[in-house]
């Protein structure tokens, strides 16, 4: 009996984006992001807020649309999508596109879920199945710029308007996920500054490593697809960590969302430091430097604006706990060595 053996086809070269469209994508996400902001704003401040058709809904849901169309490949628009699907759909545009379509579907279950359940309000909203599902959407489309830019450029040093579209949309993708982890922000809450009474303490210091993971993760996510850090990702994602959540208290504690910052910058400037001399350590001198630097600083401003009221050995504690939980993270990221053969 013959046998035939299919033959492959060959490789297909994957198209690039350009600079150009990868920022107009990055505005389109500063769009979704704001339109987030403002609807989580109304389910703060606007009571018996009983509707899917809202005026925030429609900043939220035409951002959307801006996004999808601005990750439509450009032979669509043209009318010739000929040859394969990775013909046409420029690197790292696939998972965007796959996060246009189920974000779709999920403003779809949305309004159903709101219609048979009604609006859901405080921690609630940040939970809802359909919203976790709009999330998970939403980042796949928020973070295509970073997934070109590694397609196109690289580790090799780019002048910085190379790498505005990743700076943008590193900080949309930080502060949608501050949003819905806003239960836990330890910006917006300051515990340091509250007294104990059961297990605040503990829920204090839990804030702490979630948004220590948080920024130290987004900054290492950059790095795997760059290998290498730009210039003020760090102070970019802190701020897009603390800042945007005070939307829901009116910036009740602004002092201690504000101070970090200092803290951000001197870890920008150090990263800067380690890259050009070892490199190699970059991981682990993120993980551990971004905790080392904001906490700090972040403490700084509570004390300053309400006093902290926690002890040398919990304050200081948190600041070292973040420091090593942050360097063990980094520390997957090293390279690895390889066992030598066997004789």
């Amino acid at each position: 009996m013959a046998t035939t053996v299919a033959q492959r086809p060959a490789d297909v070269r994957r198209p690039v984006s350009s600079d150009r469209r990868d920022l107009f994508v990055a505005l389109a996400t500063v769009w979704l992001a704001g339109g987030l902001f403002m609807d989580g704003w109304a389910h703060s401040h606007v009571p018996k807020l009983e509707t899917f058709f809202t005026p925030w809904h429609g900043v939220l849901y035409s951002g959307y649309a801006a996004l999808a169309v601005a990750l439509v490949p450009a032979r669509v628009w043209r009318g010739r999508p000929e040859g394969p699907v990775r013909a046409w759909v420029p690197a790292g545009y696939g998972l965007g596109l796959l996060g246009a379509i189920l974000f779709a579907a999920g403003g779809a279950i949305d309004m159903t879920w709101h219609i048979l359940f009604g609006i859901e309000a405080d921690l609630e909203a940040l939970l809802s199945p359909p919203h976790l599902l709009l999330l998970t959407a939403g980042q796949l489309m928020i973070t295509t710029p970073i997934r070109a830019a590694a397609a196109k450029h690289g580790p090799a040093p780019r002048p910085l308007q190379a790498d505005v579209p990743v700076l943008i949309t590193a900080t949309t993708s930080t502060a949608v996920a501050a949003f819905f982890l806003d239960y836990v922000s330890p910006f917006t809450d300051a515990p340091a500054a509250l007294t104990g009474y059961g297990n605040r303490q503990a829920l204090g210091l839990a804030e702490y490593l979630v948004y220590s993971v948080l920024v130290v993760a987004v900054v290492l996510f950059v790095w795997t697809r760059l290998g290498r850090l730009p210039l003020g990702l760090v102070t970019l994602v802190v701020a897009a960590a603390s800042i945007p959540n005070g939307v829901f208290d009116d910036f009740e504690n602004l002092a201690a969302q504000l101070w970090p910052l200092t803290g951000a910058i001197v870890a920008d400037l150090a990263m800067r430091w380690v890259s050009t001399r070892r490199p190699d350590l970059l991981p682990v001198a993120a993980g551990a430097l971004i905790p080392l630097t904001i906490w700090p600083t972040h403490l700084l401003g509570v004390e300053l604006s309400l006093g902290i009221a926690w002890s040398l050995e919990l304050w200081s504690g948190v600041v070292v706990l973040t420091l090593l939980a942050g360097a063990v993270l980094g520390g997957l990221f090293l390279p690895g060595t390889r066992r030598p053969d066997p004789d």
